[in-house]
């Protein structure tokens, strides 16, 4: 389908939302009646177009499809699609477009439409990434688990060479200590070097007796 000059704006959310559209497994891009359509073992689950300035996008909806349609930009798709469950959303040039809810559209209409065989890879896929993220859950993130092994580098090297006032202090002892243990208190020292005054007085009274 060729695309007008007032369509430019919608052409990457298009882009995205077929991405997502074909991922889906046995997804296939087809062009039916000028349209462009994803079906699943030739079945179309979503219609994706652009139109007179307009985005357009049509889905099966059986299970939402009632809410969607108390939405501005949602009716029942014509050609009596909308009586089995299909809903279209047209959005303008300045319109925003909640690709995450269209995104939801999408699967569910993949679901409503594919075969059994297809939802079975859908689900398994789904299960496999799933288990890849609780293993990563598991184990944590690789800085994490490094942290756990080695500890952070200041606490490491803290726990190896102790803080250096602590270290100076088993090396050397206080400044306090050292001194007492060289000199001794002031009044031993005293006392070392004239003796106390009492002995000091009999040793005199000793040497003047006859």
């Amino acid at each position: 389908m060729t695309m007008r000059q007032d369509d430019a704006r919608f052409t990457p959310i298009l882009g995205r939302l077929r991405d997502a559209a074909l991922a889906y497994p046995e997804a296939v891009e087809e062009f039916p009646w000028g349209d462009r359509v994803a079906k699943v073992r030739g079945k179309i689950f979503v219609f994706l177009n652009t139109h007179e300035g307009k985005l357009h996008v049509t889905a099966k909806l059986p299970q939402s499809g009632e809410a969607a349609l108390m939405l501005p930009f949602a009716e029942p798709t014509g050609y009596n699609l909308g009586k089995s469950g299909w809903v279209t959303a047209r959005f303008g040039p300045k319109d925003r477009v909640p690709e995450a809810m269209l995104l939801e559209w999408i699967e569910e209409s993949y679901r409503a439409v594919a075969p059994k065989r297809a939802l079975q890879l859908l689900d398994g896929a789904a299960l496999a990434l799933g288990n890849a993220g609780k293993a990563a859950a598991k184990k944590g993130t690789p800085a994490k688990k490094a942290a756990a092994e080695q500890g952070s580098p200041a606490k490491k090297a803290a726990a190896k060479k102790g803080s250096p006032a602590k270290k100076a202090a088993a090396e050397k002892g206080s400044p306090a200590k050292e001194a007492a243990a060289k000199k001794g208190s002031p009044a031993k020292e005293a006392a070392a070097k004239k003796g106390s005054p009492a002995k000091k007085a009999v040793e005199k009274e000793s040497r003047r007796s006859p």
